[in-house]
């Protein structure tokens, strides 16, 4: 595990679940934005729209929307190295929990702020 061996079985080790980790997610109507409504014109048959977001993205929202044991249980796999699991995820398990402004996620995301702000 992370590039290195393990003598634990595969049963053997306290496995993080994976529950809220999702490509995918349903945006409803009430919460589109008007560029959204563009780009999706069913929206208004359908109640919204099923949005896809990135790999790393949904890596940020599944560790914000996971609880504290089930990060732990990421942070005791064998071998955990979290220079790896940052390479993977885009997390880095060190950085402390602050307020972000628009501008900070926007560059986060790999989005253009003036959009956003329209």
């Amino acid at each position: 595990m992370f590039n290195k061996p393990t003598d634990l079985t595969w049963e053997e080790i306290n496995h993080p679940h994976f529950n809220e980790f999702n490509l995918n997610q349903w945006i409803i109507e009430d919460n589109m934005t008007d560029e959204e409504k563009k780009s999706e014109p069913e929206f208004s048959v359908i109640g919204g729209y099923l949005k896809t977001i990135g790999y790393k993205e949904a890596w940020a929202s599944f560790w914000k929307d996971t609880d504290e044991e089930n990060r732990q249980k990421f942070l005791d796999l064998p071998n955990f190295d979290q220079e790896i699991f940052k390479e993977i995820t885009g997390i880095d398990v060190e950085a402390k929990d602050e307020e972000m402004t628009l501008e900070q996620v926007c560059k986060e995301l790999g989005r253009d702020v003036k959009i956003i702000k329209k």
